[in-house]
């Protein structure tokens, strides 16, 4: 169990480190995500954090390719 001064401590570091990401879309479009999401075993959150990072990640090799 995690005491109450290491659940701080992870608030904070959260608070320092991390951002969240949203967009708006309209309910039928949400809704659709999520069942397809449900469907193939993930989340929301997931599928678009493994976005997010893949097109890091593909700015950055491009970006090395040019030096």
């Amino acid at each position: 169990m995690i005491s109450a001064a290491h659940k701080r401590n992870n608030v904070k570091w959260d608070r320092e480190n991390m951002r969240s990401l949203s967009c708006r879309v309209r309910k039928e479009q949400s809704d659709a995500f999520k069942a397809w999401c449900s469907a193939n075993n993930t989340t929301p959150g997931k599928i678009l954090k493994e976005f997010v990072l893949e097109i890091i990640n593909e700015e950055a090799e491009e970006q090395e390719g040019k030096e």
